[in-house]
C-alpha cells in the first residue's frame, strides 16, 4: 500500500496496485465541498471504481449527508425493496445491515449469518465450500445498479471485512484465447432461480410466486463488460442468480429455465465463471476492507467484485447503512 498527499490536502493510499484508494482524514465538511467531490468521483473513476474515506468526524454523518455524498457516484435508488421498509433509515433510501435491534427487541436491520474468514488465504473463493460469496450486483434486473455505497456505523472488534477484487486488471491478464472465450458468452441471471437457492439453505427466505416469476423474466449480460465511461473492460456476471452461461443470443429450453428456477440449480456451464473464480480473487487483485466507524465505501458493479464476511455476532454488534446506485451521475460522467 502506497502513501502520499495529494493536491487535495489528504493522506491517499492505495488498497493494492492500481486498484482502489483510501482518503484519510476527511471531515463532514469535506463531503459538502465540491472541489472535494469532483476529485473524489474522478479518483474512484480512474482506480478501479473502489473509493473508501475515512475519518473520526465521519461515524457522526447523517442520513442526508450520506445520501448527499452518496449521489455524487451515481443517481440512488430511491425504492425500498419489498419486505424490508422495517430495515431502512425512517425517511432514506438507506437499508440497515447487520445485527442490531429495536427497542422492542425486533431486528431493525437485514442480518445473514456468513462464516468468518480464519485468515487471509481464505479471501481467495474455496470451490470446496463455495465460500466466500464473490458476486457483482443484481444482474437479474433488466438494468443492473451501477454500484453501491457502504457506510459504517458500528463495527465488531474483529471480522466484518468486506472483500473486493478488481476485474479489470484480472480480465487484462487473462490469454487472448481466455479472453476471446469470454467475450462470446452471456450469464443468464434470473430472480426464480437466486430466491430459491437461498431458500434451500434458508427455508425461511420467500421464493417468487408464479405470477411473480412471469414478471420477472430472466436478464441476460456479458461475460465481459466494458465501461460505459471509462471504456475498461472487465470480467462481469457473477451473481447468485447466475443460472447458467450461454453463447450470446443462444435460447433456452423453457423445461431447463424452470429446472434452474423452481430447484435452484445451476446449469453445469456457470463453471465456467467459478472455475475462474479462484483466479479471479488471488491476492494479486483483492482487497480486505476493515471497517471502522464513520468509513464511506463506494463501489462500481460493472469493475468489481465483493464479497460479506462474517464476526462473532452473538457477543458483538454491527450495524452498516448501504446504498444503491442506479445509474451514472450525469453532471459528475460529462467531465470523465
Amino acid at each position: 500500500m502506497s502513501s502520499n498527499k495529494h493536491p487535495m490536502k489528504h493522506s491517499i493510499s492505495t488498497l493494492n496496485g492500481k486498484f482502489g484508494l483510501k482518503i484519510e482524514e476527511v471531515t463532514r465538511k469535506d463531503l459538502c465541498d465540491e472541489a472535494f467531490k469532483a476529485e473524489a468521483y474522478n479518483l474512484w473513476m480512474k482506480n478501479g471504481g473502489l473509493l473508501a474515506v475515512r475519518g473520526a468526524d465521519l461515524a457522526n454523518v447523517l442520513p442526508e449527508e450520506l445520501l448527499a455524498w452518496s449521489e455524487v457516484f451515481g443517481i440512488v435508488e430511491q425504492k425500498t425493496q419489498t419486505g424490508r421498509e422495517d430495515k431502512t433509515v425512517p425517511g432514506f433510501p438507506i437499508l440497515r445491515i447487520g445485527n442490531v435491534k429495536r427497542k422492542d427487541g425486533k431486528p431493525s436491520a437485514q442480518f445473514a449469518i456468513v462464516p468468518q474468514l480464519k485468515d487471509d488465504t481464505d479471501i481467495r473463493y474455496n470451490p470446496e465450500t463455495r465460500r466466500p460469496v464473490w458476486h457483482t450486483d443484481s444482474t437479474f434486473r433488466k438494468k443492473p445498479p451501477i454500484g453501491s455505497v457502504f457506510h459504517c456505523k458500528i463495527a465488531p472488534p474483529k471480522g466484518g471485512a468486506t472483500l473486493f477484487s478488481d476485474m479489470r486488471t484480472a480480465y487484462e491478464r487473462l490469454d487472448t484465447e481466455k479472453q476471446q472465450d469470454l467475450a462470446n458468452l452471456e450469464a443468464v441471471c434470473s430472480l426464480a432461480h437466486h430466491d430459491k437457492k437461498i431458500n434451500a439453505y434458508s427455508p425461511e427466505y420467500p421464493v417468487l410466486t408464479p405470477e411473480q416469476r412471469d414478471e420477472n423474466p430472466p436478464n441476460r449480460v456479458p461475460l465481459v463488460l466494458k465501461h460505459p465511461l471509462t471504456g475498461e473492460v472487465a470480467v462481469y456476471g457473477l451473481n447468485s442468480s447466475t443460472c447458467a452461461i450461454v453463447p450470446i443470443g443462444q435460447q433456452i429450453k423453457q423445461s431447463d429455465l424452470d429446472h434452474w428456477d423452481l430447484e435452484g440449480i445451476e446449469d453445469e456451464s456457470v463453471l465456467i465463471l467459478r472455475d475462474l473464480l479462484p483466479y479471479l480473487t488471488g491476492p494479486e487483485f483483492s482487497v480486505k476492507w476493515d471497517w471502522q466507524p464513520g468509513d464511506i465505501v463506494a463501489w462500481d458493479n460493472r469493475s468489481t467484485i465483493h464479497a460479506a464476511t462474517g464476526f462473532d455476532y452473538e457477543h458483538n454488534k454491527r450495524e452498516m447503512w448501504r446504498l444503491t446506485l442506479n445509474e451514472d451521475n450525469p453532471s459528475m460522467s460529462a467531465n470523465i
